[in-house]
């Protein structure tokens, strides 16, 4: 592996010096001659490591050093000075300087401590990797969900001789097209390689293609140096198109020339550059409409959906719900030191009888913010209520708290109705929020749908 290093150093012979020994044990580095442009290059490349000087002209570098690490307290740096100041060795290390090295430069020390930081991060990046193995999963028992399941290994046993076919993973917002393509990429042969997930929409129309295919030196004002583009940091790997339906068409044939060829052509550059990248897009739009509406192009569709795996939303798949509920509640409870075992039943009825618009992320927002709220050691109804403005409160519970219950009670009998005008109002009610459908009615007031018609002709014949 290789580390992406930044060198702040003013003495410029001495500065390009290092980067050919460093460069020459495998190393990506990037120069930069003073502080206020070593700031400025930081910004914009976000490195593994920072090898500065200790003085600098104008911007410092322990000043660079501590901006930073305020940036980014995972930051390695080396700093080092002419000088050997005990006063800057004892400032350096106390922001969190991995190494202290006094000019003139041991460079066999200083690849001795590259080759830890190297060990160091490369850890860092297999424990992330596990831990995200680990916090991904597909929860459910659903036979939409076996099904999406089944997709995934079938394609996880293709030949790990060739570049997987392009995946489209359609299905409303929430609904978990993220998960999918991670597991896609956990359980294929690519495992090992990088996984980058790109949100298509959140990046500004001018930076998508420099994100996605990279510029070369000079290719526009400010580009001082190289950078490659997400489909290059991906080869090997699997690249997450995140919304696919809002990437910007005049980049949607350059994409597509992309996955024909398997090259790519950073910006400013004359030369084109192999990849072996497994595209995955996710989509909660219609792309065969915004084909028809001429804003996606409909080449790129087909090659894109090569494999289409469909995520139908929540309310679709509601059986799924008590198996979601037990693992977010087992995810927060962990999350925020809680000791919480479970839920009341009204709780999870609830749960079924909602809608779901915001789908899994929703039911993941509600179970988080009821965890925060309970300190028994069973979520109910008021946990998911209390503090909260939301959708719930407007529907009522199948059973009720005895307290709730109670408090309806007195209320209708300050009313000075008869039971009988009571029930006659319930039935009136219920009635009108069905459209008049008796089935409806009849499973929303708890009884059969005969003793309703019955109590309905009754109620008639007594008028």
């Amino acid at each position: 592996m290789s580390l992406s290093i930044l060198l702040v150093e003013d003495e410029k012979n001495f500065a390009l010096s290092l980067k050919r020994f460093l460069e020459g044990k495998g190393q990506e580095v990037y120069v930069c001659f003073d502080g206020e442009k070593g700031f400025n290059q930081f910004l914009e490349l976000n490195p593994e490591v920072l090898l500065v000087d200790c003085r600098l002209p104008g911007m410092g570098g322990i000043e660079l050093l501590k901006k930073a690490k305020e940036l980014n307290p995972d930051l390695y740096s080396i700093v080092f000075t002419a000088f050997g100041s005990i006063e800057d060795a004892v400032e350096v290390m106390k922001l969190g300087s991995f190494d202290y090295i006094q000019k003139p430069i041991d460079l066999q020390r200083l690849g001795q401590l590259i080759l830890k930081i190297e060990e160091n991060v490369r850890l860092k990046r297999e424990i992330d990797y596990y831990r995200k193995k680990e916090e991904t999963s597909l929860i459910g028992s659903s036979q939409a969900i076996a099904q999406v399941k089944e997709s995934i290994h079938k394609l996880a046993s293709l030949s790990t001789t060739k570049t997987p076919p392009t995946v489209l993973i359609t299905g409303e917002t929430g609904t978990g097209k993220d998960v999918v393509a991670r597991l896609l990429h956990r359980h294929s042969s690519r495992s090992k390689n990088p996984f980058i997930h790109v949100n298509c929409i959140s990046l500004p129309e001018n930076l998508v293609e420099d994100e996605l295919f990279g510029h070369d030196q000079g290719a526009f004002t400010g580009a001082k140096n190289a950078k490659p583009g997400l489909m290059e940091a991906a080869d090997g790997g699997a690249l997450f198109l995140d919304e696919i339906g809002d990437l910007p068409y005049n980049l949607q044939g350059k994409l597509l020339t992309a996955l024909e060829t398997k090259k790519i052509r950073r910006l400013g550059s004359v030369k084109d550059r192999k990849t072996d990248v497994w595209i995955i897009a996710a989509t909660n739009r219609n792309l065969f409409e915004k084909v028809n509406q001429g804003s996606f192009r409909q080449d790129l569709l087909f090659r894109l959906n090569v494999v289409s795996i469909y995520l139908p939303p929540l309310r679709d798949r509601k059986e799924d719900i008590p198996d979601l509920c037990h693992h977010f509640l087992k995810k927060f409870s962990i999350h925020y030191g809680k000791n919480i075992e479970g839920f009341k039943e009204e709780v999870i009825e609830i749960f079924l009888r909602y809608s779901w618009p915001g789908n899994v992320r929703e039911l993941s927002h509600k179970i988080e913010q009821a965890v925060l709220w309970c300190e028994e050691n069973l979520i109910s109804l008021k946990h998911i209520r209390a503090g909260i403005k939301n959708d719930f409160n407007e529907i009522p519970s199948p059973k009720g708290d005895p307290i709730e219950k109670r408090t309806i009670v007195e209320e209708l009998l300050q009313t000075k109705l008869s039971l009988k005008e009571l029930e006659s109002e319930l039935i009136k009610l219920a009635l009108e929020k069905t459209g008049g459908n008796l089935s409806q009615t009849a499973k929303l007031l708890g009884v059969t749908r005969d003793w309703l018609r019955y109590r309905m002709e009754k109620k008639l014949l007594d008028a």
